[in-house]
């Protein structure tokens, strides 16, 4: 009887890593892979070099398609290089997130980032995503693009037409869209 109490104690010590995470045990998948991108234009608290999963719109600007190296993984933080500068960057899990952090992160880091489909898209989406803002006459793919998706606790679903960013703790801002195109940023 002893010798099955210890062998269901050895697999639950095996497993509970995981589990307490809620990831695998073989952590984020991305980790050590060759060719990341990040999917979407990454706002950074430069100073602290860090990144926050409600996608505060800080000051720096990691532009779309950079190359980046995923260096470690836990349950509330994922630590990335830029492949071209050597940069590091913390990408910190907020208490408000609702989706799992993986889910959050695969909404930013991938492994291929298409940049023939921005060109094809309108100059206003071009130019918004060059910047890294959005501006009037963009496209809801356009803005996703140029700052992320908004965070999901505050906009539930990307068909709404008004989308809320926060650009720190306490400042927000509502990007407001008809017929699919900005027509409003109200600070």
């Amino acid at each position: 009887m002893s010798y099955r109490i210890l062998l269901v104690a050895v697999m639950l010590i095996t497993l509970l890593p995981g589990c307490r995470s809620g990831r695998t045990a073989g952590g984020y998948h991305l980790i050590g892979e060759a060719d990341v991108f990040t999917l979407a234009n990454l706002h950074p608290d430069e100073g602290r070099r860090r990144l926050y999963s409600l996608n505060y719109l800080q000051n720096g600007l990691i532009p779309l398609c950079t190359k980046v190296k995923i260096l470690s993984y836990g349950s509330r933080q994922m630590t990335f290089r830029l492949v071209d500068s050597g940069r590091e960057y913390a990408y910190l899990l907020h208490n408000a997130m609702r989706e799992p952090f993986e889910k959050n992160l695969d909404r930013f880091f991938g492994k291929s980032c298409d940049k023939a489909k921005v060109e094809s898209m309108s100059k206003e989406d071009r130019d918004g995503i060059a910047a890294g803002r959005a501006a009037r006459g963009m496209t809801k793919q356009g803005v996703a693009l140029a700052i992320g998706d908004p965070p999901e606790h505050a906009t539930p679903s990307l068909e709404a037409n008004a989308w809320r960013y926060w650009k720190s703790r306490f400042d927000t801002m509502i990007v407001h869209f008809e017929a699919g195109k900005v027509v409003r940023i109200q600070d």
